[in-house]
């Protein structure tokens, strides 16, 4: 009997589980998410239902209380102190490609809609400020954007067919190597080129150069400190936002193959996350990941290996590498003559720039050494890094190279007061007291070492305070401090995008400053190489952005160095440099200097300083915009460059760059 009641027991037990968990499956995505990741017993493999995924994100109602708070603190802060705020609002120059964006307006118009969710509007709003086409200009949710991230386990690229048509090809296949090289004729039914153009055009700010945009949108090889790289960049293929989704759980791809073999096959999406034992409910979700926390969230758990990096390792036919640095890797091709330095990064993985500059030095020691003569410099996908860095790159090859680029900043009445509170003579001092003057190197310094020195002097003697206190900036007319706030704000003002805004003076930012000081101090221990203009070319695909954006444009129109761009869009010119913008901020640096020189406490302006996000969200905007070399007022953002010389990928080209390299040198004269 005792047995019987305990199986009885059992039964009715199992059934309201089941019924339980029936009923969680049912009601709640997010759950239906966990509960799956539990019966996998947290395979790192495991891949979420797309279903689940979108019905998660969107499971949270709209709160118009947190859309209008959100809208509020980015029209603060654009108002104050976005550089390009009238600027966006004007067409592109012939060569570029975007629209035009009351930005104000925009958002105050996203605010007379109605949402299905708030992932539907904080979407939408970042989809807004992406179509900029600027990649320092960013708002990301971070609810949305740092949970899940979906890959269709496949990479393509586009070449110039023997017919001397472009075409989409696929680079690798993960999951059916028999589809590697294959030309992919249709995506979901219709033409290839034109489905991947719209999701670039539509999606992607890396670029106002549509060009650009497509070649993010596919995969190319990049070299880290010891290989060789997919890039991460084929956003067409693997993505971070929902947004950039189809509506379906997967996509269909139609093959021409090897013998005119014909095929198709469907894709679905793979979705991985480090936070699936995070959450167990929607409850859970939003309290993790959309709610303000003192302590941030940390992954418990890896990607699996298709979220990784593939390294490819197929040899490079036509170079020998020579030296390799956290930031550059040296080559010397098979013609014995070129040398070519591979620079995917200016920010090394150490954020030792010092040591970098030595082992720069040492790399280019090299190549002469072995006799090369001409030297190819190749930007393929890099993001920037340290402006430091990059000066000096440019100072290796161009020793006379003056560091500085015109600097200004737009004039509001916030940031008016900023630069007024940030050079007032008690913050003055008080920065002041800091700081200390020349001292002299260790006796017997090695070149490093004087480097190590001369950096750490600059920063005693030049020093680091307030980003808006205006007599740490030159005037470059005369060299010389401004000596008042008034006369760095002076009387400069501009019709953009139909508005008439304020700016202030233009002015000599302290990196280069920090740069010129730092060279005098070295005089005379920093080798010259024999390489003049006409050795050097530059390579890009376009995506060489912010610092290396200025390595290029200083050695391209101040130097006559010639460019050759590659990929993008048949005949049609492509950017050889993107988003030089020039000094970035992020909502939090904003808020930590406005604090610091007492902003925030300021009663009286307090209509005007953003109020902080209500979840977690990262918001950065331009602070200061740089002006052309050569045309002076040209914004260099702003203005369209095309590189001088042309490529696109082959079969061979495209896996093996020593080949493209090797066609990059015909060029030199």
């Amino acid at each position: 009997m005792k047995l019987l009641l305990h199986a009885l027991i059992f039964v009715l037990l199992t059934l309201s589980s089941t019924t339980s968990l029936e009923t969680t499956r049912n009601e709640d995505a997010c759950a239906r998410i966990a509960i799956e990741y539990q019966i996998s017993n947290k395979d790192p493999e495991f891949s979420a239902n797309f279903t689940d995924v979108k019905e998660c994100l969107e499971s949270f109602p709209y709160d118009k209380g947190i859309a209008e708070s959100t809208i509020e603190t980015i029209k603060k802060t654009v108002q104050g102190f976005f550089v390009y705020l009238s600027k966006v609002k004007e067409e592109p120059q012939q060569g570029f490609s975007f629209r035009g964006v009351d930005l104000i307006k925009e958002m105050d118009e996203l605010l007379l809609n109605n949402y299905t969710s708030e992932y539907q509007f904080m979407s939408k709003l970042s989809i807004l400020i992406k179509e900029l086409k600027d990649a320092h200009m960013r708002f990301i949710p971070l609810c949305y954007l740092s949970a899940f991230i979906y890959s269709q386990q496949l990479y393509l690229y586009s070449v110039i067919n023997n017919n001397d048509e472009q075409i989409i090809k696929i680079f690798d296949d993960e999951i059916d190597s028999r589809h590697n090289d294959c030309e992919v004729t249709h995506i979901d039914g219709r033409p290839s080129m034109e489905v991947i153009k719209e999701f670039a055009d539509s999606t992607l700010d890396i670029s106002k150069d549509a060009g650009v945009r497509f070649n993010a949108a596919l995969a190319t090889l990049v070299h880290n400190e010891t290989d060789r790289i997919i890039s991460r960049s084929s956003k067409f293929t693997l993505r971070r936002n929902l947004d950039f989704l189809p509506e379906k759980s997967s996509t269909e791809y139609s093959l021409l193959c090897a013998n005119d073999e014909k095929t198709k096959f469907v894709r679905e999406w793979k979705i991985g996350s480090k936070y699936y034992d995070r959450f167990n409910t929607s409850e859970d979700f939003h309290n993790e990941f959309c709610k303000i926390k003192r302590t941030p969230t940390i992954a418990s758990a890896k990607f699996s290996k298709i979220f990784e990096p593939i390294i490819y390792n197929e040899p490079m036919v036509e170079c020998e590498s020579v030296y390799v640095t956290l930031m550059a890797t040296f080559y010397i091709l098979s013609d014995n003559k070129t040398g070519v330095v591979a620079v995917p990064t200016i920010k090394p993985s150490d954020n030792d720039y010092i040591n970098q500059m030595f082992e720069l030095q040492i790399g280019f020691g090299l190549l002469e050494d072995r006799g090369v003569t001409k030297i190819v410099l190749d930007f393929h996908e890099n993001g920037g890094g340290y402006v430091d860095l990059a000066l000096f790159f440019v100072y290796l090859l161009f020793p006379d190279a003056s560091p500085s680029f015109d600097n200004d900043m737009v004039v509001s009445e916030l940031s008016r007061a900023t630069f007024e509170a940030a050079s007032s003579e008690s913050y003055v001092v008080q920065a002041k007291k800091k700081l200390n003057g020349l001292t002299m190197p260790p006796p017997g310094s090695d070149t490093k070492n004087l480097m190590t020195w001369a950096a750490k002097t600059v920063n005693n003697i030049i020093g680091k305070t307030s980003f808006f206190n205006i007599f740490g900036f030159l005037d470059p007319n005369t060299e010389s401090r401004f000596q008042s706030v008034e006369e760095f704000i002076g009387n400069n003002t501009y019709v953009r995008g139909g508005t008439t805004t304020s700016f202030t003076s233009r002015f000599v930012d302290r990196y280069a400053q920090e740069f010129s000081l730092f060279v005098k101090l070295l005089a005379g221990n920093i080798k010259e190489y024999k390489w003049k203009s006409e050795d050097i070319i530059i390579l890009t695909n376009g995506f060489c952005g912010s610092s290396c954006s200025l390595i290029t444009h200083r050695m391209a129109e101040k130097f006559n160095v010639s460019t050759i761009a590659v990929g993008g869009f048949k005949d049609v010119p492509l950017s050889y440099a993107s988003f030089p913008g020039s000094q970035v901020l992020n909502l939090e640096q904003i808020f930590f200097a406005l604090n610091d020189i007492g902003i925030l406490q300021n009663e009286t302006l307090k209509d005007l300083i953003p109020p902080p996000f209500m979840f977690p969200a990262e918001l950065r905007i331009t602070l200061k915009e740089i002006y052309d070399n050569v045309n002076k007022d040209d914004i260099l953002e702003y203005a369209y460059k095309p590189a001088k010389h042309r490529l696109y990928y082959d079969e061979q080209s495209a896996r093996d760059p020593s080949i493209l390299w090797l066609k990059a040198a015909k060029f030199f004269s």
